[in-house]
């Protein structure tokens, strides 16, 4: 059954108001043009980067002082070959040279291990009965 006109603005709207990153909500992710929200989702790897400890080894003096990933790609960098991926920060380094490595930081922060799950209660409980 085909939707309604009605229905679909409805399922935007609906849409348009979950959230995207912590701060912001996908319509207004979306509104932003490419270089802000290039800009958003780079502050939203900063966490990780520094979660993974990145800036101890940054080329940003600015990192290493604040003890926190605070770099933004630049527009050379931008337009660099190797690109750099534009939603990591400059130190996840040119052609993503260390964007698997921030990936599995945001997988452990999140809680999705590859991990087997320690807890084994039922092995337990009938070598104990």
């Amino acid at each position: 059954m085909a939707r309604s006109e009605e229905e679909c603005r409805r399922l935007l709207e609906e849409e348009g108001r979950q959230l995207y990153l912590p701060w912001m909500t996908w319509g207004e992710f979306s509104a932003l043009p490419a270089r802000r929200k290039s800009r958003e989702l780079q502050k939203f790897t900063q966490y990780v980067t520094t979660y993974l400890g990145f800036w101890k080894t940054c080329g940003l003096s600015s990192c290493r002082r604040a003890k926190a990933c605070r770099g933004f790609l630049t527009e050379a960098q931008y337009r660099a070959e190797p690109r750099y991926h534009d939603s990591f920060p400059p130190c996840v380094g040119p052609g993503g040279a260390r964007q698997q490595e921030v990936l599995a930081g945001m997988r452990r922060l999140g809680g999705e291990d590859d991990a087997e799950p320690t807890y084994d209660g039922r092995r337990q409980a009938d070598r104990e009965a």
